[in-house]
């Protein structure tokens, strides 16, 4: 593996099995924040609400995987703007079919829900066929339609970042000085009067952290110089999202850049970490709902219990969801689009 500061040869891609690790992390850290706080209201135990309230932070980590990983596999690619189609095409049905069949699951599921109540609409209330475009096309924060999957925003962010880097890779990514005018552009357009729908700008200091990161990886930055960059890059994050993000953002870099680590543990969360963040809504909080009416959660037993049965079911349909959907659309999207040899890239997300 290509260490702190070294390059791999052009066109060799390596897999970087730390990222695997930090995926993992990042999306159990998800499932767990939504299993003990967001996503169950009528199921509290305040020890583990407390400790993973700072769960939703796997986002951030997430971006600056982003921010590192997709310039990476580019740089692999010997991109050009001429890829722009293929690459954007590539991305879509890499990521877009598994979150789309998802997002269909919970439409049927909430139909299903209210016809067993039996007491009218109330989880398909506002459900309409525009929502579910919008929805499926990552363009609600465009309109006032709501989220059907609240985890669906952070795909929204993510092919946002993919229209841009597709765009602007060709002269960002050439060395440190064009990568710093960019950053400094980027980060300067956070404050201009840009469409609300533009959610990417709000979170756009993360992806840069990942950017700076693969800067050091490619010796554009010697450690010293990398480290002033990532401090100032930390320092407009707590400024501009706050100190959580900055915390997570700053530590995820690095920890790509000075930590190697290969574990099985590590390499399977990461394999299914998409996949993971995808269903563990309906799996983990239906395995919960459902135990509630099983064990009553009146005891911190009781409570551990379902919340350990919810993660282990979340866990076995999210490796079921990796091995037949996800890995359907890796293989069309190489037929598909093509790449010029090589290990497709893994989605942050």
């Amino acid at each position: 593996m290509a260490g702190a500061g070294t390059t791999d040869r052009p066109g060799e891609r390596r897999h970087l099995d730390t990222l695997d690790s930090l995926r993992g992390f990042a999306a159990l850290s998800v499932c767990l924040e939504h299993l003990t706080a967001e996503g169950m209201p009528a199921f509290r135990w305040e020890a583990a609400r407390w400790l993973f309230s700072w769960g939703w932070a796997g986002v951030d980590i997430f971006f600056v995987i982003s921010g590192f990983i997709i310039p990476y596999t580019m740089m692999r690619d010997r991109y050009r703007l001429r890829d722009y189609g293929r690459f954007v095409g590539r991305r879509l049905l890499r990521v877009g079919p598994p979150s789309w069949i998802v997002a269909l699951a919970s439409v049927a599921a909430f139909f299903a829900i209210d016809a067993i109540r039996g007491t009218g609409p109330y989880w398909s209330a506002g459900m309409s066929w525009p929502r579910l475009f919008h929805n499926l096309a990552y363009t609600i924060p465009f309109t006032d339609y709501a989220w059907i999957n609240l985890i669906f925003w952070t795909l929204a962010v993510e092919f946002q970042f993919y229209l841009l880097v597709g765009l602007a890779f060709p002269l960002m990514f050439r060395g440190k000085w064009p990568f710093l005018a960019a950053a400094l552009l980027l980060g300067l357009l956070h404050y201009a009067p840009l469409p609300a729908g533009l959610i990417f700008m709000r979170h756009v200091m993360l992806f840069l952290i990942g950017g700076a990161a693969l800067i050091h990886h490619e010796g554009g930055l010697g450690r010293a110089g990398y480290l002033a960059l990532l401090a100032a890059l930390v320092f407009v994050t707590y400024w501009q999202v706050g100190g959580i993000a900055a915390g997570f953002g700053g530590a995820t870099a690095l920890v790509i850049s000075f930590v190697r680590t290969r574990n099985r543990l590590g390499g399977f969360l990461g394999r299914i970490s998409y996949s993971l963040y995808l269903v563990h809504p309906l799996a983990g909080a239906g395995t919960a709902l459902i135990l509630m009416r099983i064990v009553n959660p009146t005891n911190a037993p009781a409570k551990l219990l379902i919340i350990l049965a919810a993660v282990a079911v979340s866990l076995a349909a999210a490796w079921l969801f990796h091995r037949t959907a996800e890995v359907y659309f890796i293989r069309l999207a190489k037929r598909a689009f093509g790449r010029r040899g090589g290990r497709e890239a893994e989605p942050a997300l």
